[in-house]
Protein backbone atom coordinates (compact mmCIF):
# COMPACT_ATOMS: atom_id res chain seq x y z
CA UNK A 1 0.00 0.00 0.00
CA UNK A 2 1.46 3.38 -1.04
CA UNK A 3 2.40 6.14 1.39
CA UNK A 4 0.01 8.45 -0.45
CA UNK A 5 -2.87 6.08 0.27
CA UNK A 6 -1.87 5.84 3.94
CA UNK A 7 -1.82 9.62 4.25
CA UNK A 8 -5.30 9.89 2.70
CA UNK A 9 -6.48 7.32 5.24
CA UNK A 10 -5.09 9.50 8.06
CA UNK A 11 -6.93 12.50 6.59
CA UNK A 12 -10.16 10.46 6.67
CA UNK A 13 -9.56 9.65 10.35
CA UNK A 14 -8.91 13.32 11.15
CA UNK A 15 -12.12 14.33 9.30
CA UNK A 16 -14.10 11.70 11.18
CA UNK A 17 -12.78 12.96 14.54
CA UNK A 18 -13.59 16.55 13.54
CA UNK A 19 -17.17 15.57 12.63
CA UNK A 20 -17.55 13.77 15.95
CA UNK A 21 -16.38 16.85 17.83
CA UNK A 22 -18.77 19.18 16.00
CA UNK A 23 -21.79 17.03 16.89
CA UNK A 24 -20.60 15.91 20.33
CA UNK A 25 -23.15 16.08 23.17
CA UNK A 26 -21.51 14.56 26.26
CA UNK A 27 -23.83 12.87 28.76
CA UNK A 28 -22.30 15.17 31.38
CA UNK A 29 -24.30 18.04 29.81
CA UNK A 30 -27.48 16.31 30.95
CA UNK A 31 -25.95 15.93 34.42
CA UNK A 32 -25.08 19.63 34.42
CA UNK A 33 -28.64 20.61 33.43
CA UNK A 34 -30.10 18.37 36.14
CA UNK A 35 -27.73 19.95 38.66
CA UNK A 36 -28.79 23.44 37.50
CA UNK A 37 -32.48 22.63 37.93
CA UNK A 38 -31.85 21.06 41.34
CA UNK A 39 -29.82 24.11 42.39
CA UNK A 40 -32.66 26.44 41.36
CA UNK A 41 -35.15 24.33 43.34
CA UNK A 42 -32.85 24.37 46.35
CA UNK A 43 -32.54 28.17 46.19
CA UNK A 44 -36.32 28.57 45.76
CA UNK A 45 -37.01 26.29 48.72
CA UNK A 46 -34.44 28.13 50.85
CA UNK A 47 -35.94 31.53 49.99
CA UNK A 48 -39.48 30.29 50.70
CA UNK A 49 -38.36 28.99 54.08
CA UNK A 50 -36.66 32.29 54.94
CA UNK A 51 -39.73 34.22 53.75
CA UNK A 52 -41.88 32.13 56.08
CA UNK A 53 -39.47 32.30 59.05
CA UNK A 54 -38.52 35.98 58.82
CA UNK A 55 -41.65 37.62 57.39
CA UNK A 56 -44.81 35.53 57.30
CA UNK A 57 -44.48 34.19 60.86
CA UNK A 58 -44.02 37.76 62.13
CA UNK A 59 -47.02 38.91 60.10
CA UNK A 60 -49.18 36.19 61.65
CA UNK A 61 -47.93 37.05 65.13
CA UNK A 62 -48.56 40.79 64.74
CA UNK A 63 -51.99 40.13 63.23
CA UNK A 64 -52.89 38.14 66.33
CA UNK A 65 -51.72 41.00 68.55
CA UNK A 66 -53.81 43.54 66.58
CA UNK A 67 -56.84 41.21 66.74
CA UNK A 68 -56.45 40.93 70.51
CA UNK A 69 -56.28 44.70 70.82
CA UNK A 70 -59.40 45.04 68.67
CA UNK A 71 -61.18 42.55 70.98
CA UNK A 72 -60.11 44.53 74.02
CA UNK A 73 -61.43 47.76 72.47
CA UNK A 74 -64.73 46.08 71.54
CA UNK A 75 -65.01 44.74 75.09
CA UNK A 76 -64.49 48.22 76.53
CA UNK A 77 -67.12 49.66 74.20
CA UNK A 78 -69.59 46.95 75.18
CA UNK A 79 -68.95 47.68 78.87
CA UNK A 80 -69.14 51.46 78.28
CA UNK A 81 -65.74 51.70 79.91
CA UNK A 82 -64.46 55.16 79.02
CA UNK A 83 -61.83 55.46 81.72
CA UNK A 84 -58.63 57.27 80.86
CA UNK A 85 -56.56 54.40 82.27
CA UNK A 86 -58.11 51.81 79.90
CA UNK A 87 -57.76 54.20 76.97
CA UNK A 88 -54.09 54.93 77.70
CA UNK A 89 -53.24 51.23 78.13
CA UNK A 90 -54.72 50.18 74.80
CA UNK A 91 -53.38 53.27 73.02
CA UNK A 92 -49.90 52.43 74.28
CA UNK A 93 -50.20 48.83 73.05
CA UNK A 94 -51.43 50.04 69.66
CA UNK A 95 -48.41 52.31 69.38
CA UNK A 96 -46.11 49.37 70.15
CA UNK A 97 -47.88 47.27 67.53
CA UNK A 98 -47.44 50.07 64.99
CA UNK A 99 -43.71 50.27 65.77
CA UNK A 100 -43.31 46.52 65.22
CA UNK A 101 -45.26 46.67 61.95
CA UNK A 102 -43.08 49.60 60.80
CA UNK A 103 -39.98 47.58 61.64
CA UNK A 104 -41.29 44.62 59.68
CA UNK A 105 -42.26 46.84 56.73
CA UNK A 106 -38.79 48.39 56.56
CA UNK A 107 -36.84 45.24 57.49
CA UNK A 108 -33.59 44.86 55.53
CA UNK A 109 -31.25 41.89 55.12
CA UNK A 110 -27.51 41.71 54.66
CA UNK A 111 -27.13 39.22 51.82
CA UNK A 112 -23.78 37.96 50.67
CA UNK A 113 -23.32 37.12 46.97
CA UNK A 114 -23.90 33.44 46.23
CA UNK A 115 -20.57 32.13 45.00
CA UNK A 116 -20.28 28.74 43.36
CA UNK A 117 -16.88 27.21 43.99
CA UNK A 118 -15.14 24.70 41.73
CA UNK A 119 -15.49 22.17 44.57
CA UNK A 120 -19.16 21.86 43.55
CA UNK A 121 -17.99 20.15 40.36
CA UNK A 122 -15.97 16.98 40.85
CA UNK A 123 -15.00 15.23 37.64
CA UNK A 124 -14.66 11.53 38.28
CA UNK A 125 -11.34 10.66 36.75
CA UNK A 126 -10.54 7.32 35.27
CA UNK A 127 -7.39 6.62 37.25
CA UNK A 128 -6.29 3.29 35.87
CA UNK A 129 -3.99 2.30 34.51
CA UNK A 130 -1.84 4.93 36.21
CA UNK A 131 0.26 6.95 33.81
CA UNK A 132 3.95 6.12 33.65
CA UNK A 133 5.94 7.88 36.39
CA UNK A 134 7.17 11.28 35.26
CA UNK A 135 9.70 11.38 38.12
CA UNK A 136 11.36 8.45 39.89
CA UNK A 137 14.19 8.00 42.35
CA UNK A 138 15.87 4.85 43.61
CA UNK A 139 15.55 4.77 47.38
CA UNK A 140 15.42 1.58 49.40
CA UNK A 141 12.66 1.58 52.01
CA UNK A 142 12.96 0.28 55.55
CA UNK A 143 11.17 -2.71 57.05
CA UNK A 144 8.12 -0.47 57.39
CA UNK A 145 8.16 2.89 55.61
CA UNK A 146 5.80 5.81 55.07
CA UNK A 147 5.52 9.08 53.16
CA UNK A 148 4.59 12.59 54.24
CA UNK A 149 4.18 15.71 52.10
CA UNK A 150 3.49 19.41 52.41
CA UNK A 151 3.23 21.92 49.56
CA UNK A 152 6.95 21.86 48.78
CA UNK A 153 8.58 18.79 50.25
CA UNK A 154 8.28 15.04 50.67
CA UNK A 155 9.64 13.23 53.74
CA UNK A 156 10.66 9.56 53.63
CA UNK A 157 13.17 7.30 55.38
CA UNK A 158 16.04 5.46 53.71
CA UNK A 159 16.26 1.85 54.99
CA UNK A 160 14.99 3.05 58.37
CA UNK A 161 18.37 4.69 59.05
CA UNK A 162 18.08 8.19 57.54
CA UNK A 163 15.37 10.80 57.05
CA UNK A 164 15.34 12.26 53.54
CA UNK A 165 13.67 15.52 52.51
CA UNK A 166 12.96 15.73 48.77
CA UNK A 167 11.65 18.54 46.58
CA UNK A 168 9.03 18.37 43.81
CA UNK A 169 11.62 16.98 41.39
CA UNK A 170 12.45 14.21 43.90
CA UNK A 171 15.84 15.84 44.40
CA UNK A 172 17.38 15.20 47.81
CA UNK A 173 17.43 18.49 49.75
CA UNK A 174 18.39 17.34 53.26
CA UNK A 175 19.28 14.07 54.93
CA UNK A 176 19.81 13.33 58.62
CA UNK A 177 20.48 10.13 60.60
CA UNK A 178 17.45 8.47 62.17
CA UNK A 179 18.22 6.36 65.23
CA UNK A 180 14.66 5.68 66.37
CA UNK A 181 12.77 2.41 65.99
CA UNK A 182 11.24 2.31 62.48
CA UNK A 183 8.78 4.71 60.84
CA UNK A 184 5.18 3.51 60.57
CA UNK A 185 3.49 6.76 59.63
CA UNK A 186 4.18 10.36 58.63
CA UNK A 187 1.77 13.29 58.37
CA UNK A 188 2.14 17.03 57.97
CA UNK A 189 0.54 19.41 60.46
CA UNK A 190 -0.07 22.83 58.89
CA UNK A 191 -1.11 24.08 62.34
CA UNK A 192 2.29 23.26 63.83
CA UNK A 193 4.29 23.55 60.57
CA UNK A 194 5.91 20.24 61.43
CA UNK A 195 6.08 16.71 60.09
CA UNK A 196 4.71 14.23 62.64
CA UNK A 197 6.55 10.89 62.61
CA UNK A 198 5.02 7.78 64.18
CA UNK A 199 7.27 4.99 65.50
CA UNK A 200 6.47 2.05 67.81
CA UNK A 201 7.18 3.89 71.06
CA UNK A 202 7.68 7.52 70.10
CA UNK A 203 5.90 10.34 68.31
CA UNK A 204 8.38 12.81 66.84
CA UNK A 205 8.14 16.29 65.32
CA UNK A 206 10.45 17.39 62.50
CA UNK A 207 11.11 21.02 61.61
CA UNK A 208 11.88 20.89 57.88
CA UNK A 209 13.83 24.16 58.05
CA UNK A 210 16.28 23.12 60.77
CA UNK A 211 15.84 19.33 60.28
CA UNK A 212 15.72 18.97 64.07
CA UNK A 213 13.66 16.24 65.72
CA UNK A 214 11.64 16.78 68.87
CA UNK A 215 9.97 14.09 70.95
CA UNK A 216 6.28 14.48 71.92
CA UNK A 217 5.15 13.64 75.44
CA UNK A 218 2.28 11.39 74.37
CA UNK A 219 0.30 9.67 77.14
CA UNK A 220 -0.42 6.75 77.32
CA UNK A 221 3.17 5.96 76.31
CA UNK A 222 2.87 2.20 76.89
CA UNK A 223 1.12 1.61 73.57
CA UNK A 224 2.80 0.36 70.41
CA UNK A 225 1.80 2.95 67.82
CA UNK A 226 1.15 1.98 64.22
CA UNK A 227 -0.49 4.63 62.02
CA UNK A 228 -1.34 8.30 62.44
CA UNK A 229 -3.05 11.24 60.78
CA UNK A 230 -4.06 14.75 61.81
CA UNK A 231 -6.74 17.35 61.27
CA UNK A 232 -6.17 21.05 61.91
CA UNK A 233 -6.65 20.54 65.65
CA UNK A 234 -6.07 16.92 66.56
CA UNK A 235 -3.76 13.95 66.04
CA UNK A 236 -5.23 10.45 65.62
CA UNK A 237 -3.06 7.40 66.40
CA UNK A 238 -3.86 3.69 66.05
CA UNK A 239 -2.17 0.80 67.85
CA UNK A 240 -0.44 -2.22 66.31
CA UNK A 241 -2.43 -5.11 67.79
CA UNK A 242 -5.36 -7.36 66.99
CA UNK A 243 -8.37 -5.37 68.09
CA UNK A 244 -6.60 -2.05 67.39
CA UNK A 245 -7.45 1.06 69.40
CA UNK A 246 -7.62 4.68 68.20
CA UNK A 247 -6.53 7.65 70.32
CA UNK A 248 -7.22 11.33 69.65
CA UNK A 249 -4.79 13.98 70.98
CA UNK A 250 -4.92 17.75 70.92
CA UNK A 251 -2.20 19.11 68.64
CA UNK A 252 0.57 21.11 70.27
CA UNK A 253 1.76 21.70 73.81
CA UNK A 254 1.47 18.54 75.88
CA UNK A 255 -0.60 16.69 73.25
CA UNK A 256 -3.47 16.20 75.70
CA UNK A 257 -5.46 12.98 75.28
CA UNK A 258 -9.02 13.92 74.23
CA UNK A 259 -10.76 10.66 73.29
CA UNK A 260 -10.03 6.98 72.91
CA UNK A 261 -11.89 4.15 71.21
CA UNK A 262 -11.29 0.43 71.60
CA UNK A 263 -12.49 -2.88 70.15
CA UNK A 264 -15.25 -3.68 69.23
CA UNK A 265 -16.00 -0.03 68.33
CA UNK A 266 -12.81 0.34 66.29
CA UNK A 267 -12.67 -3.21 64.87
CA UNK A 268 -13.11 -6.84 65.91
CA UNK A 269 -10.71 -8.66 68.25
CA UNK A 270 -9.35 -10.63 65.26
CA UNK A 271 -8.87 -7.51 63.15
CA UNK A 272 -6.21 -4.84 62.79
CA UNK A 273 -6.37 -1.26 61.53
CA UNK A 274 -3.92 -1.12 58.62
CA UNK A 275 -3.98 2.64 58.04
CA UNK A 276 -5.60 5.85 59.22
CA UNK A 277 -6.18 8.95 57.09
CA UNK A 278 -8.14 12.12 57.92
CA UNK A 279 -10.24 13.97 55.34
CA UNK A 280 -12.96 16.62 55.80
CA UNK A 281 -14.20 15.50 59.21
CA UNK A 282 -13.89 11.75 58.55
CA UNK A 283 -11.32 8.97 58.93
CA UNK A 284 -10.55 6.51 56.15
CA UNK A 285 -9.69 3.15 57.76
CA UNK A 286 -8.64 -0.08 56.01
CA UNK A 287 -9.27 -3.07 58.33
CA UNK A 288 -7.86 -6.60 57.92
CA UNK A 289 -9.49 -9.72 59.43
CA UNK A 290 -6.95 -12.51 60.08
CA UNK A 291 -9.56 -15.28 60.50
CA UNK A 292 -11.44 -14.55 57.29
CA UNK A 293 -8.34 -13.24 55.49
CA UNK A 294 -10.38 -10.43 53.96
CA UNK A 295 -10.44 -6.67 54.27
CA UNK A 296 -12.77 -3.73 54.16
CA UNK A 297 -12.38 0.01 53.88
CA UNK A 298 -14.53 2.09 56.22
CA UNK A 299 -15.35 5.78 56.43
CA UNK A 300 -15.81 6.82 60.06
CA UNK A 301 -17.04 9.99 61.78
CA UNK A 302 -14.25 11.54 63.85
CA UNK A 303 -16.70 12.65 66.55
CA UNK A 304 -18.48 9.34 67.19
CA UNK A 305 -16.39 6.77 65.25
CA UNK A 306 -19.67 5.71 63.63
CA UNK A 307 -19.27 3.86 60.33
CA UNK A 308 -20.69 5.96 57.48
CA UNK A 309 -20.12 3.25 54.85
CA UNK A 310 -17.96 0.21 54.21
CA UNK A 311 -16.44 -1.22 51.00
CA UNK A 312 -14.90 -4.65 50.39
CA UNK A 313 -11.21 -4.58 49.42
CA UNK A 314 -8.33 -7.06 49.59
CA UNK A 315 -5.13 -7.47 51.61
CA UNK A 316 -3.34 -5.31 54.14
CA UNK A 317 -3.80 -1.84 52.74
CA UNK A 318 -2.71 1.77 52.92
CA UNK A 319 -4.97 4.58 51.72
CA UNK A 320 -5.21 8.26 50.80
CA UNK A 321 -7.97 10.68 49.83
CA UNK A 322 -8.14 12.08 46.29
CA UNK A 323 -10.46 14.45 44.40
CA UNK A 324 -11.97 15.98 47.57
CA UNK A 325 -13.88 12.99 49.00
CA UNK A 326 -12.83 9.92 47.00
CA UNK A 327 -10.29 7.33 48.15
CA UNK A 328 -7.39 5.41 46.68
CA UNK A 329 -6.56 2.20 48.57
CA UNK A 330 -3.40 0.14 48.02
CA UNK A 331 -2.82 -3.56 48.74
CA UNK A 332 0.82 -4.02 49.86
CA UNK A 333 1.49 -7.54 48.70
CA UNK A 334 -0.80 -7.95 45.71
CA UNK A 335 0.34 -4.59 44.25
CA UNK A 336 -3.29 -3.64 43.56
CA UNK A 337 -5.11 -0.31 43.77
CA UNK A 338 -8.79 0.26 44.58
CA UNK A 339 -10.58 3.49 43.61
CA UNK A 340 -13.54 4.13 45.93
CA UNK A 341 -16.19 6.81 45.45
CA UNK A 342 -17.32 9.37 48.03
CA UNK A 343 -20.35 7.20 48.83
CA UNK A 344 -18.40 3.96 49.27
CA UNK A 345 -18.75 2.35 45.82
CA UNK A 346 -15.80 0.49 44.31
CA UNK A 347 -15.22 2.29 41.01
CA UNK A 348 -12.15 0.48 39.71
CA UNK A 349 -9.39 -1.91 40.72
CA UNK A 350 -6.07 -2.29 38.95
CA UNK A 351 -2.61 -3.83 39.31
CA UNK A 352 0.43 -1.58 39.69
CA UNK A 353 2.86 -2.43 36.92
CA UNK A 354 6.17 -1.32 38.44
CA UNK A 355 6.72 -4.90 39.75
CA UNK A 356 7.78 -3.87 43.24
CA UNK A 357 6.17 -4.38 46.65
CA UNK A 358 4.10 -1.35 47.57
CA UNK A 359 4.76 0.50 50.83
CA UNK A 360 2.68 3.69 50.83
CA UNK A 361 0.76 6.17 48.68
CA UNK A 362 0.00 9.83 49.19
CA UNK A 363 -1.41 12.66 47.04
CA UNK A 364 0.81 15.65 46.34
CA UNK A 365 -1.46 18.50 45.35
CA UNK A 366 -4.58 17.88 43.25
CA UNK A 367 -3.05 16.08 40.28
CA UNK A 368 -0.05 14.10 41.52
CA UNK A 369 0.19 10.82 43.42
CA UNK A 370 3.37 9.55 45.10
CA UNK A 371 3.91 5.78 45.24
CA UNK A 372 6.53 4.36 47.59
CA UNK A 373 7.75 0.88 46.73
CA UNK A 374 10.38 -1.28 48.41
CA UNK A 375 13.11 0.15 46.21
CA UNK A 376 11.84 3.38 44.65
CA UNK A 377 9.65 6.45 44.80
CA UNK A 378 7.49 7.17 41.75
CA UNK A 379 5.59 10.36 41.00
CA UNK A 380 2.54 9.87 38.77
CA UNK A 381 0.25 12.40 37.13
CA UNK A 382 -3.43 11.64 37.67
CA UNK A 383 -5.36 11.67 34.40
Amino acid sequence: MSTSHNLRHLIDIADHLSNRLSSLEPSSLEQLEQWRQTAYRTIDEYCEQKRHDLIEKKQIHEQREVDLLRSRITHLIDRHDQSEESYNSIHHDLQLAEIKINELEHQRFTLRPFNIQDEHFIIRRRLFPLSNPYQSIHLKAGLESALGTNDKHLLVDREGKDLCLLDRNLTLIEEIPFIHNGIHGVCWSSTMSRFIIITFKEILLLDEKSMKLERCSIVPAKNDWWRGTCSNDTLFLSTVEWGSSIYEFQLGGSFKLMKEWHSPITCGKHEIICDLKYNNGFLGIPIYNKNKEDSRFELRSISTMETIWSARIHGRCRCCSIDVDQWLVMDHDDCRFFHISADGKLLEANKYDQHERLEDIIPWGNDDIVVLTKKSIHLHKLA
